[in-house]
């Protein structure tokens, strides 16, 4: 679905500058097409300009001059709140949209009867197994043959905070989560999904311990194995056939490549490279760590 900047004039008090169309909110990050971004510094004109994901930009007037003409421009006293006020109208509508969809649950996965699964908009695939007291929220997606243990909680919202009305709130999500085929999650996990749209995504045969916080937008390769009590920040991309130790942090909008190792504890800063091992707090290349303790031991 398509919406207008001139659409939301009126009830958020934009002045729109230049009309134009966007599909979904988000930020410059945001993997998604025609996304409608805030600007309130001119640091990221540059960025903005050239970024062609981007269609539609709520700034301040003194830099919405600087913006290329292919981009719909409005203008506000604080551009972060009117964004997540426009975001707020979305994921309302979002919410009325997943009522109309009707659950597709295969006759053949086998559901405990204390699990709560939403009305609407939740999908299960062929030969699933959800365990006791598991929640599934709407625009949740389980393929075949996943098996979700006791108490995990899927489609929660991220903890992504902004000012809507006047208040701080939680943002609602627009998008959704999926996990994909043979994956197997144990007790009390929590996955939250995405917030501008799309999904936070499992690949195939990702294997996770008990306790782990996935958030929102995370994109998950393929047989990536995350142990006990691991916390996945917002935004972060772990390529296939990843290992994630026990009580590990991965700071948000990072990239693990493929094969990477991410050893007990480890505080993770920055991008680790395919097939690279850190450790530490904060986590370095894991043969540098050995050499420091060696250092003070």
């Amino acid at each position: 679905m398509m919406y207008r900047l001139s659409s939301f004039a009126e009830a958020i008090g934009l002045d729109v500058v230049r009309d134009g169309e966007f599909a979904v909110t988000g930020k410059l990050s945001t993997p998604l097409d025609l996304i409608c971004v805030p600007l309130r510094s001119a640091a990221y004109v540059e960025e903005v300009n050239d970024n062609r994901r981007v269609a539609a930009v709520i700034t301040t007037p003194e830099i919405a001059e600087q913006l290329e003409d292919r981009l719909a421009v409005a203008t506000s006293e604080n551009p972060n709140s009117a964004h997540l006020e426009i975001h707020a109208l979305l994921a309302e509508a979002k919410a009325a949209e997943r009522q109309a969809q009707s659950n597709r649950i295969d006759p053949s996965a086998v559901i405990d009867g204390s699990a709560r699964i939403a009305d609407y908009g939740v999908t299960i695939g062929a030969g699933a197994r959800i365990g006791a007291n598991v929640s599934l929220a709407a625009g949740v997606t389980i393929e075949e043959g996943t098996v979700l243990h006791p108490g995990c909680a899927l489609g929660v919202p991220g903890f992504n905070t902004g000012m809507v009305s006047g208040r701080l709130r939680i943002v609602q999500p627009l998008g959704g989560v999926r996990i994909g085929e043979h994956c197997e999650l144990l007790a009390n996990c929590t996955i939250a999904s995405a917030i501008f749209g799309g999904e936070t995504t499992f690949g195939p045969e990702v294997m996770v311990d008990n306790l782990v916080y996935v958030a929102h937008d995370v994109q998950i390769g393929r047989r990536v194995q995350i142990c006990a009590l691991v916390s996945i920040l917002g935004r972060t991309i772990i390529g296939d056939d990843a290992y994630i130790g026990p009580s590990a942090v991965v700071k948000n909008g990072l990239t693990l490549g493929a094969r990477a190792r991410i050893n007990i504890g480890a505080v993770v800063t920055q991008d680790v490279a395919e097939g690279a091992s850190v450790s530490g707090n904060f986590a370095i290349p894991h043969d540098r760590f050995l050499n420091h303790l060696r250092t003070i031991r």
